[in-house]
């Protein structure tokens, strides 16, 4: 398998500005995926949600990657096995968790579980790739994990005790390791492939995963109706938490690293507060800014390097 030869970013200098700005999309175009598969846990089921999503995405990527793919021909079939081990773990079983965990739990307590994703990427990444934290990294997250907790428990710590945990937690907590997973691997991916022929492997690789999960799904709840509502939120889920999150994440890691990158993820539950204002008349409150702070300031210290 060819690996990247780049040197690894979680030692590089000050990275720019604009990575800073990439790596905050996905979490908040990931934060309306949580919001919206949990508005329609009852209407769409969570593996055919999670396919639908995918296939989607495929078919719209698909003119335009068509030249990279016939380009790209003979290095992917040379890394077929870790582009398919890629689908399996970032798009199938992530995606297939997170939904089905919805069904389960609540979107707070989702964004709870995931904001321990930035230490689950920096130890496996310590693991794998034997890249080490210090100081001031590892309280950067604690300082960010910290704001996150602010945001989910509403700035009363007496508030853990009713989250509580059930088996929807269980099953975030186990699509969040397959992520950290993940975003971990992409660090090898092959030298040279072309983006969006890499981004459409990995996808195809994940829809054909899903099959049988689907058949099996669909043989003991059935399938679902097609509306308006069901198919717009498809389409959201196609296009910004699937293409546009991926490429974003995929860009980022290669210029921050996985660790600094998965820090970003403790903006997830800042922005579905926010979404929370925006969509659902929540009313933004003393406790939101604090955390945004902490968050953004735990983000400085991980991610923030002086330059050589």
């Amino acid at each position: 398998m060819a690996t990247s030869g780049n040197p690894p970013a979680d030692a590089a200098a000050a990275p720019p500005f604009s990575a800073w700005l990439l790596a905050t999309l996905p979490p908040l175009f990931w934060s309306g995926n949580f919001l919206f598969a949990r508005l329609l846990r009852d209407e769409i089921p969570p593996i055919q949600m999670s396919f639908w999503r995918w296939a989607l995405a495929l078919a719209i990527l698909a003119p335009f990657c068509l030249g990279p793919l016939r380009a790209e021909a003979v290095r992917i079939r040379a890394n077929w096995r870790f582009l398919a081990a890629l689908g399996a773990i970032g798009v199938t079983a992530f995606n297939c968790f997170v939904y089905a965990a919805l069904h389960h739990t609540t979107v707070v307590n989702g964004a709870l579980v995931n904001s321990l994703l930035p230490i689950a990427t920096f130890l496996l990444a310590f693991l794998i790739l034997k890249q080490r934290l210090g100081p001031r990294q590892i309280a950067g997250v604690l300082v960010s994990l910290a704001g996150a907790g602010v945001v989910i428990l509403r700035g009363d710590s007496a508030s853990l005790v009713a989250l509580g945990l059930n088996r929807g937690d269980l099953m975030v907590l186990a699509g969040m390791s397959f992520w950290a997973l993940y975003t971990v691997l992409i660090r090898w991916r092959p030298l040279g492939l072309h983006p969006m022929a890499f981004l459409f492997v990995t996808i195809g690789f994940g829809v054909a995963f899903h099959l049988p999960l689907v058949a099996l799904e669909y043989a003991v709840r059935g399938g679902f109706s097609v509306t308006a509502r069901s198919a717009g939120a498809l389409l959201y889920f196609a296009i910004f938490p699937s293409i546009l999150a991926y490429i974003f994440w995929n860009r980022t890691v290669a210029t921050l690293g996985p660790g600094r990158t998965g820090m970003f993820m403790h903006l997830l539950p800042i922005f579905s507060a926010a979404l929370a204002v925006a969509f659902l008349g929540e009313r933004l409150a003393a406790y939101h800014l604090i955390g945004f702070a902490l968050v953004v300031g735990g983000i400085v210290l991980v991610t923030w390097t002086k330059p050589a």
